[in-house]
């Protein structure tokens, strides 16, 4: 389902998400940041389940491009935070809830 929701819509702002996220049997967004945009289609927003080891980010399908648009209508609770972000912005979901925190010591990869 989650598939069919990110690829039946039009263009738009794109962002980097999870394979973990965007899969058959996916996880929850549990963390994402704005990093600086690569490129005029790129929002900047990398979202993750929490889940991915150093090693999975390392392969070639650790990573899907999906419209941002997706990504809020898989989780709405993003919505109102990626209005707010700006680069350098990160946050995290509470364990077992809703809520989103900003997280202050994480270093955004290079």
């Amino acid at each position: 389902m989650r598939n069919e929701i990110c690829t039946a819509t039009g263009l738009g702002h794109l962002c980097l998400a999870s394979s973990l996220i965007l899969n058959e049997r996916p996880l929850p967004i549990r963390f994402f940041y704005k990093e600086d945009p690569q490129h005029a289609n790129d929002t900047g927003f990398r979202f993750y389940s929490g889940q991915e080891t150093d090693e999975f980010l390392l392969e070639d399908n650790a990573a899907c491009v999906a419209p941002l648009d997706c990504l809020e209508r898989l989780d709405p609770s993003i919505s109102e935070l990626v209005r707010l972000s700006r680069v350098g912005s990160v946050w995290e979901r509470l364990p077992n809830t809703n809520d989103w925190v900003p997280v202050h010591d994480y270093d955004i990869p290079a």
